[in-house]
């Protein structure tokens, strides 16, 4: 009896020691990298697969793909329409997208060195190819403007837009083969499951739907907000999200379940002690509460990065709804808002994108 007590308790200590040790493995991330280039307000960033590059949309008219560990501009990509709102990376890294105001999504071809060719870009060099013109049509035009879009194979592209609408498209023959209503107001953003056909949105109707490519009508809605729901942060285990709402509010879903599991807020976290005689107003929730403008989840899920309109990236411990560290805030880090927190596959990098222009990129 006394060998089966033992074997538990080791078993429990090895399972907390193993936690620690993951958690610490993605704490304390320093700045490794600045990228800089751009020269107006960046709107998003994306990491390929091979948690290399990086690409970013700016409203200075400009993608550029960049070489996270060089700094290197491996490509910039003059765009058609510089009120830019989005960008996506292909699963190959042979093709990315972007899309805005002028109610499109436009599709490029890279060009990008293999793995072992030798990078002839210089730093501060632009590497302009006559790929970097529109690799196909345009698959066409909502009613307004598109908030997101993401691929989910090279030939299938999915785009959310403010006409309360999501579309399918088939980039080979350039037509909307699925549109997918329910929504009630703009749809804000998008996370896409390709392995499972399925993906996720959340819009300004405070909700988030769960669809599958292959059905008509959402295969679950979960009410999240009253407020703007701008975005969503998916585990990719088909069971649970945490998603970002206008009124400062993280809250993580179980859908197996339906409901919400836990929620992460910055006004509880410096709210007063019980027992202290702190007087408070609730102008302070009404008018000072941070917007929360972009999610990612570390690779392990257990760290939630979280930007909000005036206090930068903050990065929440899941289990134990805790604030463990902030990122990109303080000196020689942004100077400006950070409209953008983006991991890569491998969990080794983490980038956040700013109104500063310029692009971090933070590693252990």
């Amino acid at each position: 009896m006394a060998s089966v007590t033992t074997d538990v308790i080791g078993g429990k200590i090895a399972v907390a020691r193993q936690n620690a040790q993951i958690l610490y493995s993605e704490l304390q991330k320093a700045l490794y990298n600045t990228l800089k280039g751009h020269r107006d307000k960046i709107a998003q960033v994306k990491w390929d697969h091979s948690s290399r590059r990086i690409v970013s949309a700016c409203q200075d008219g400009f993608m550029i793909i960049w070489d996270a560990i060089t700094g290197l501009k491996l490509q910039a990509i003059p765009l058609e329409n510089s009120w830019v709102l989005c960008c996506a990376y292909s699963p190959s890294g042979r093709l990315v997208a972007s899309a805005g105001l002028d109610n499109k999504c436009s599709i490029y071809k890279v060009n990008i060195p293999e793995p072992g060719e030798p990078i002839t870009s210089q730093p501060g060099s632009f590497e302009l190819s006559e790929l970097s013109k529109p690799y196909r049509a345009d698959p066409g035009a909502h009613a307004a403007y598109v908030s997101a879009c993401e691929f989910i194979d090279e030939n299938k592209i999915l785009t959310a837009s403010g006409d309360m609408t999501i579309a399918l498209w088939d980039t080979q023959r350039g037509i909307r083969s699925h549109e997918f209503l329910g929504h009630t107001g703009d749809v804000l953003s998008m996370s896409a499951r390709p392995a499972q056909n399925t993906f996720m949105s959340s819009g300004a109707d405070g909700l988030v739907k769960v669809w599958d490519i292959r059905e008509k009508g959402p295969v679950m809605s979960c009410n999240i907000s009253k407020t703007d729901v701008n975005d969503i942060a998916d585990f990719q285990d088909g069971n649970s999200f945490v998603a970002g709402a206008d009124d400062g509010i993280c809250k993580l879903f179980d859908l197996r379940s339906e409901c919400e599991l836990a929620r992460f807020e910055l006004s509880a976290q410096f709210a007063p002690a019980k027992n202290t005689t702190t007087i408070t107003t609730p102008l302070h929730s009404h008018f000072d509460t941070p917007g929360v403008v972009s999610l990612d989840l570390s690779r392990s899920k257990r760290i939630l990065y979280a930007c909000y309109a005036d206090y930068g990236c903050i990065a929440w411990d899941v289990l134990k709804n805790e604030i463990i560290e902030s990122i990109g805030v303080g000196s020689g880090c942004h100077s400006g808002r950070i409209s953008q927190v983006a991991v890569s596959a491998d969990g080794e990098g983490l980038a956040t994108a700013s109104w500063d222009s310029m692009i971090k990129v933070w590693s252990t």
